[in-house]
């Protein structure tokens, strides 16, 4: 279980919404769940070896590390990791996950559909061409679409990552603000959907 994963006093209607939906977003956009077998902890734990990723993940975990986290995020209703990749190449690492359930959640007034998204682009020559962007767009329309009853989106990048802020607010996210989470001061920027949507 993550160190942010939040279970004691859930709401029932909390528990009941059960793990994140699975986003099926529109080409050249796949997206696949990551399971602790294979070669997913290696990828994974390369990626987040990478010097640009490292610096605001802190998790430059060995693969057998990361076979336990994906496995611990499978077994419980919080998170779900994914693979997203462009054109059929892997581009990036994400977790949807459940904001009620997330330390972020004592933060802002959540809804109990409300999702959160993680993400960390292996490739840093992938970084800095609109991708991101791009894919955050993609993402945030899929889970939508996987589950109208959504309200919000969430990122909580760290507020000195300037690059992840840039790339949220012009995937159409906005600020509320700057939190201590703990572990990290984080700049919480939030998607809204229309309630007419």
């Amino acid at each position: 279980m993550s160190a942010r994963e939040v279970t004691e006093g859930l709401a029932a209607a909390v528990v009941a919404a059960g793990p994140p939906p699975v986003p099926d977003p529109p080409a050249p956009w796949s997206v696949r769940g990551l399971t602790p077998g294979g070669g997913d902890p290696e990828l994974v734990s390369a990626w987040m070896n990478e010097p640009h990723v490292a610096l605001f993940w802190e998790q430059d975990w060995p693969p057998q590390r990361w076979a336990e986290t994906l496995a611990e995020q499978l077994a419980g209703d919080c998170t779900r990791p994914y693979l997203v990749s462009y054109d059929g190449v892997p581009f990036a690492y994400v977790e949807v996950y459940r904001t009620p359930r997330d330390v972020v959640g004592r933060h802002y007034p959540y809804d109990i559909h409300d999702l959160g998204l993680h993400l960390a682009i292996g490739d840093r020559e992938r970084t800095g061409k609109g991708l991101g962007r791009a894919m955050v767009r993609a993402l945030v329309g899929a889970l939508h679409q996987a589950d109208p009853r959504i309200r919000r989106v969430l990122a909580d990048p760290d507020e000195r990552h300037t690059i992840a802020r840039r790339m949220f607010v012009g995937a159409g996210f906005r600020l509320l603000g700057v939190s201590d989470l703990g572990h990290k001061h984080a700049a919480l920027h939030v998607y809204d959907f229309s309630p007419n949507v």
